[in-house]
């Protein structure tokens, strides 16, 4: 099926069908069952419009609708001059964001203020969301709109398929066949933002879809520079999570209507965070969940004692913020609800998830009888909680567990009469103890839903603790790490279990002294009996606590362990790390943190001394106030601390500000710091292993116990999305019980990964299934193979790494196998090196072509394949698709740093220089050779450009130019030469451009050259001095005699100016491009 007929099907598919006409379709919770059972409600079909195929068209088409929609206020269309005040405030929506603004509007009615020709001031409707697949909504579909260039110097555009709502364009949709990636389209409309084309009537497109018949991708619009594949996800079925691969299910299930139009608005987010403005688009989990809920509260009796409506459980860092946030949102909104209660575990996190909600809130605050009320408010302490609990309108409040607690024991607290939703973040936190039950018991007839990423199940609290069914009623939908890891809306882990105890060490003196105190009566054959048969969980079993904790000679080795294998678990210092410990037998645990703290700066000045790198490492902890042995000690230690912090980052924290210590010492770790300065590792005890978001962050070092829920919320603070190459997983090193630790990692993830975790049935996930599916990471001799398997097959297909294959079905090929030997080759170079059983096993960042080596390559032609091949690959895949090369998804990892020998390249062009004015052209044809050799190995594609163009011009005999005075035998100091040569040829283009355009008498080379030097590709910025607008006038008197084009010189007056600017500017991009 060509791309033509797949867009006429998909234009089919969505403007017929049977209409179901649901009451109130607009209320989302209605559709939950349906949807459930994989059935679709059409409320509405899209309505084909084959005429309109330009912008204009459209722009006409929005001014029909307009009338339509607003005939209560206007007796007759709008006239030129009245659509113009429209058009002009769709026009200046320059983000998606603004646009996203502009269609919400206030309380959901977008509008626009237009002064009539009848001298009426009047505000039309555009958008109403009451009106989401019902009412007079106007839904529409159209292909093959005309674009024409909106930045010079590009090409006129045509867009597949447009879906249009109140003729508006809402959602674009780009085709590729089955032969094509759908990557391809969405790198297609990646272009199309770069060329700015989403811009005028395209500016209000929310959600860009790119689909092949296979495969299909969506996400929101966004800026060139925030554009990034990784936010376009796959549409999921409902009952599984399994992704839709059809495309015709996908259409019905996304693109139908009241669907479409719910996704587009309803369910996408208007993050408004400072500098941070975006769309974010929902995945389909959160979608489901949201609905879930929504159809619960629709059902909900206040009446009833207690609603306790359920809880979803999705994993940590699958975007909980978000779906509680919507949740809440959609929810204050309805009929039946009063007032929604976001409730948070720990007073810390509710500025953190206020700041959240308000940059999500599209309002900000509401009008009830003539006073502004937030819609999204904080409680900065109970007095505050208690007033906005009784305010009118339907705004969210934000406050934690204890605040409330607090509240209903306050002898003047009387119940609002209200609905009341309570909303739970964390909810396996939030329900210890009789405190939570109290709530449920004071707020009567209020609804509870939880949300929590690890809820407590009989196997994680027994018998008698408490479950999160118990607290808030069932299951409503389930997204496991195991399905995250699956869809890669996270990463698996790569764990390591190791002890500062030597086996050997162990069992001579460790254990002897242990058997001979516990049992006196044996005599040393026992002992030694006892010792041969021992497995690794007995020998955990005999390492008392006592051992590792407060141990000087435990912290050094572990601290030594960090440093000696920074670089292959940093990634060679892209990302950062965590460093929990914790005492047991309720002993405090700062002593041994700052214990931590105190041997990485005694290892950080050794290594000073010794001109080795240093690592920036900071702690945190709260400060003391229950007046124990400890306090002085723990508080002065924390004081140190900050001193040393302070002395790093120039800042001035003290005790009475460690929460502003904290919140500063967050951003540096989570690398949003506005200096740039960041921290290497942090120190904590419990502080930040749950609720903090770092994806820069990507090893946690655990000297501790963990298990259950305070293990997967711990070990996720490691698996959010960065770069899927340089961060294939979230790193985990174990330092103490290594066989103990690992059976708890075991039991942790079973449980976790496992939705059936959540029935009453015991049942775990086998270990080897949780490799198997992503959740850990490969053993290094697995990785190894599967990354010499691809080495092998390459190897055969480039004729040992000499050229690229040349029917261009081996080089798709050659292409997929090159994208996973470099992900491959990403997660090798990431494993500790060591040996295991004999073998040596990692990567070793001071000897790397030992496995280069081992995959069974020389480093010659490792280098070779991840430069020369794999750039001539990459331009010739271009050619393939008829696209740019920058649009072809490749990125190598090199084993070691690659150095450019420019020496060497300065001697080629001197050799070359030599040759041709000795008039030895064949030596000199071998080293023209060797440099387009060479400048194919350079990453930097325009540099090579150039050294190709320089090379051509010499060997050529255009260089040097008649009357240039250059001495023979040449010696070059540098590569001058390179730039003195595009410049010439640059100065010819120019010249021609003038003869072209006659204008060789009104501008000379060096004043474009000049205007050129400060141009911004796809800017309007030539004419800042006035220059451009001289050019044009001068060039109008004489183009008729002095062009040399006849095209040109056919012009009339005002055309010739106008495309005269058009070519200058097109030429300056070109200019800048090649630079």
């Amino acid at each position: 099926m060509t791309e033509l007929e797949f867009e006429n099907k998909l234009i089919e598919q969505l403007s017929t069908g049977i209409v179901t006409n649901a009451v109130n379709s607009n209320q989302i919770g209605d559709t939950i069952d349906a949807y459930g059972n994989m059935k679709v409600y059409k409320s509405k079909l899209w309505k084909y419009e084959p005429t309109i195929k330009t912008t204009e068209a459209l722009w006409e088409n929005f001014r029909k609708i307009l009338y339509q929609l607003n005939q209560n206020q206007l007796t007759q269309p709008l006239s030129d001059t009245e659509f113009k005040q429209v058009q002009k405030v769709i026009n200046e929506l320059y983000t998606p964001y603004q646009a996203g603004q502009f269609l919400y509007g206030i309380n959901g009615v977008s509008q626009v203020e237009v002064d009539l020709d009848d001298g009426r001031h009047v505000f039309l409707t555009v958008f109403d969301q009451k009106q989401i697949g019902a009412g007079n909504t106007v839904y529409q579909v159209v292909s093959q709109i005309k674009r024409d260039p909106q930045v010079a110097g590009h090409p006129e555009r045509r867009f597949d398929t447009t879906l249009l709502i109140n003729g508006l364009p809402i959602i674009q949709i780009e085709e590729k066949s089955v032969k094509h990636s759908v990557d391809e389209a969405l790198n297609q409309m990646h272009q199309y933002i770069h060329e700015k084309q989403y811009s005028d009537i395209f500016s209000t497109v929310q959600i860009l879809v790119a689909m092949t018949p296979n495969r299909i991708k969506y996400m929101a619009n966004t800026t060139a520079d925030l554009f990034n594949k990784d936010f376009a996800f796959e549409w999921q079925n409902p009952n599984d999570n399994k992704v839709v691969r059809n495309w015709t299910t996908f259409a019905d299930m996304f693109l139908s209507i009241p669907m479409a139009h719910q996704m587009s608005t309803l369910f996408t987010i208007l993050d408004g965070t400072k500098n941070k403005q975006m769309l974010k688009v929902m995945r389909p989990y959160q979608v489901y969940a949201t609905k879930a809920v929504l159809n619960e509260l629709k059902r909900a009796d206040f009446d009833l004692p207690i609603n306790k409506l359920g809880y979803v459980w999705h994993t940590t860092g699958s975007g909980k913020t978000i779906t509680s946030f919507k949740t809440a949102w959609l929810a204050s909104r309805m009929p039946n609800v009063d007032k929604v209660v976001f409730v948070v575990d720990r007073i810390a996190l509710t500025k953190q998830t206020e700041a959240n909600y308000k940059a999500y809130d599209p309002e900000g605050s509401i009008d009830i009888d003539g006073k502004q009320f937030e819609t999204v408010g904080g409680t900065e302490n109970t007095s505050a909680l208690k007033k906005k609990l009784n305010e009118k309108g339907y705004g969210i409040i934000v406050t934690s567990v204890q605040k409330l607690n607090t509240l209903i024991n306050r002898k003047d607290f009387v119940v609002p009469n209200k609905n009341f939703v309570f909303i739970v973040d964390e909810a396996h936190r939030s329900t210890g103890g009789e405190s939570f039950e109290d709530l449920q018991k004071v707020f009567k007839g209020a609804a509870w839903v939880g949300y929590t990423g690890t809820p407590m199940f009989d196997k994680v609290v027994g018998k008698k603790g408490t479950k999160t069914h118990e607290v808030f009623g069932k299951l409503l939908h389930a997204y496991t790490i195991r399905e995250a890891i699956a869809d890669k809306n996270v990463l698996g882990f790569k764990v390591d279990f190791e002890t500062t105890i030597a086996e050997d060490q162990m069992k001579q003196e460790y254990l002897p002294k242990f058997y001979k105190a516990q049992y006196p009566d044996w005599n040393e054959q026992d002992i030694e009996r006892k010792i041969a048969n021992l497995t690794d969980n007995d020998m955990d079993d005999m390492i008392e606590p006592s051992f590792y904790d407060n141990n000087p000679n435990h912290v050094r080795l572990v601290v030594e362990d960090i440093f000696k294998n920074w670089r292959n678990r940093s990634n060679d210092g892209a990302y950062n790390a965590m460093l929990t410990t914790h005492v047991g037998g309720n002993r405090p645990s700062t002593p041994m943190a700052l214990m931590y703290f105190e041997e990485f700066e005694r290892v950080n000045q050794e290594r000073q001394e010794q001109g080795l790198p240093t690592l920036k490492v900071g702690i945190t902890f709260s400060m003391s106030t229950n007046n124990s042995d400890n306090q002085l000690t723990t508080n002065d230690g924390l004081l140190c601390a900050m001193k040393h912090y302070n002395k790093m980052f120039g800042t001035s924290f003290g005790l009475d500000d460690v929460s502003g210590y904290t919140q500063d010492l967050t951003t540096r770790l989570n690398r949003t710091a506005q200096d740039g300065q960041y921290l290497d590792i942090v120190i904590v005890v419990d502080q930040l292993l749950t609720g903090f978001d770092a994806p820069q962050l990507n090893t946690l070092y655990v000297d501790r116990t963990l298990k259950d829920a305070m293990l997967i919320q711990a070990y996720s603070r490691t698996n959010r999305i960065a770069d899927n190459q340089g961060k294939p997983w979230g790193r985990i090193v174990n330092y103490r019980w290594p066989a103990k630790n690992e059976e708890l990692m075991n039991r942790a993830l079973s449980i976790y990964a496992n939705k059936h975790s959540a029935d009453v049935q015991d049942t775990l996930v086998d270990t080897k299934v949780l490799v198997d599916s992503g959740v850990l990471a490969k053993p290094f001799k697995e990785q190894f193979e599967e990354v010499k398997q691809v080495v092998d097959r390459l190897a055969d297909m480039t004729g040992n790494f000499t050229e690229v294959p040349a029917s261009e079905a081996k080089q798709e090929e050659m292409f997929n196998l090159m994208r996973a030997y470099s992900n491959g080759m990403s997660k090798l170079k990431q494993y500790d090196p060591g040996v295991v059983n004999g073998e040596d096993i990692g990567f070793d960042y001071d000897n790397p072509d030992e496995l280069v080596t081992l995959l069974g390559m020389t480093p010659e032609q490792e280098e070779m394949l991840t430069t020369s091949l794999y750039n001539d690959l990459k331009e010739r895949i271009a050619e393939n698709h008829d696209v740019p090369v920058a649009q072809i998804e490749l990125r190598m990892i090199h084993v070691k740093q690659i150095s450019v020998n420019y020496d060497y390249l300065t001697e080629l062009i001197e050799a070359l220089m030599n040759a041709v004015h000795e008039k030895r052209m064949d030596v000199a044809a071998d080293y023209r050779e060797k440099i387009n050799d060479f400048a194919m190995a350079l990453d930097d594609r325009q540099y090579a450009k150039q050294i190709n163009n320089a090379v051509d011009a010499i060997y050529n005999g255009a260089y040097p130019p008649e009357g240039k005075d250059i001495e023979y035998p040449v010696k070059l100091t540098n590569l001058e030469v390179i730039e003195d040569v595009n410049t010439m040829i640059m100065k010819d283009d120019i010249f021609d451009f003038r003869l072209k355009w006659g204008i060789i008498d009104v501008i000379s080379n060096d004043e474009i050259l000049d205007l050129f030097s400060r141009h911004t590709a796809g800017k309007q910025d030539l004419d800042s001095t006035g220059r451009i607008s001289k050019l044009k006038k001068e060039a109008r008197a004489e183009y008729h005699i002095k062009a040399q084009d006849a095209d040109i010189v056919s012009l009339n007056k005002i055309k010739y100016g106008n495309e005269l600017v058009a070519a200058l500017y097109k030429f300056a991009d070109s200019y800048v491009n090649e630079r």
